[in-house]
């Protein structure tokens, strides 16, 4: 009996030295791995709360007003569709008001379009033709433009840039008539110093005038860099 139980006794102490070595790196890699599962579980939260941290960050306050301007926009669009309140001359002053937009762009065009065929104009005869064209089709346009944009503000809130854009819009309107007027009866003087010097005058009120007008519907920083 002694003899069959010394051989299985060092059967059963190989067998642990063998198994030993192997089991420990896997209790070791079982521990580790179980770690790695609870630390990933922590990090998880953390990255929730970071998400929601890095949401309510973003909503900056130029978001913010951003939003309210879109939701101010909507409501105003929801108040101009119920028309049936609304008489005739009210309805057509206030298409004709949103008319603006797109007859204020004629005199943009005609009146550096004059100031640049007239100064070119000086020195080649062929670019002095559409001097008198220009200058009176911008005298026509400019004051309906004026006009279109008072009727266009007339609902909205007062503000000083509305009331700097709107007065500037009412020169420009008076001033791009009478230059119509004088390229209209006197046409010889079309590249003459004075209508140069006016044209000049007329292009930086323009500009002006469209920095102001951005500045209305999309705030004075509009430009900014």
């Amino acid at each position: 009996m002694a003899t069959i139980l010394r051989p299985a006794a060092a059967v059963v102490l190989g067998l642990a030295l063998l198994v030993g070595p192997v089991s420990g790196p896997a209790m070791a890699h079982g521990k580790k791995k179980h770690a790695q599962t609870q630390r990933a579980q922590q990090v998880q939260p953390d990255q929730h709360a970071e998400g929601a941290r890095h949401e309510h960050a973003a909503v900056t306050p130029q978001g913010q007003a951003a939003a309210n301007q879109m939701s101010d926009m909507m409501d105003d669009m929801d108040m101009e569709m119920d028309r049936s309140k609304m008489s005739f001359f009210e309805r057509l002053y206030s298409w004709f008001g949103r008319l603006h937009p797109l007859i204020v762009h004629f005199p943009i065009a005609f009146f550096p379009a004059a100031l640049f065929t007239a100064v070119v104009g000086r020195r080649r005869a062929a670019f002095s033709a559409p001097v008198q064209f220009l200058v009176v089709a911008g005298g026509i346009f400019a004051p309906i433009a004026a006009v279109a944009g008072w009727f266009a503000g007339l609902s909205a809130d007062p503000e000083p840039i509305l009331a700097y854009h709107r007065w500037l819009g009412v020169t420009i309107g008076i001033a791009g008539a009478g230059l119509g007027v004088w390229a209209w009866r006197r046409p010889w003087e079309d590249r003459g110093a004075g209508m140069i010097l006016a044209l000049t005058l007329m292009t930086i009120a323009i500009a002006v005038q469209g920095f102001l007008g951005a500045g209305v519907t999309h705030g004075m920083d509009h430009m900014m860099f």
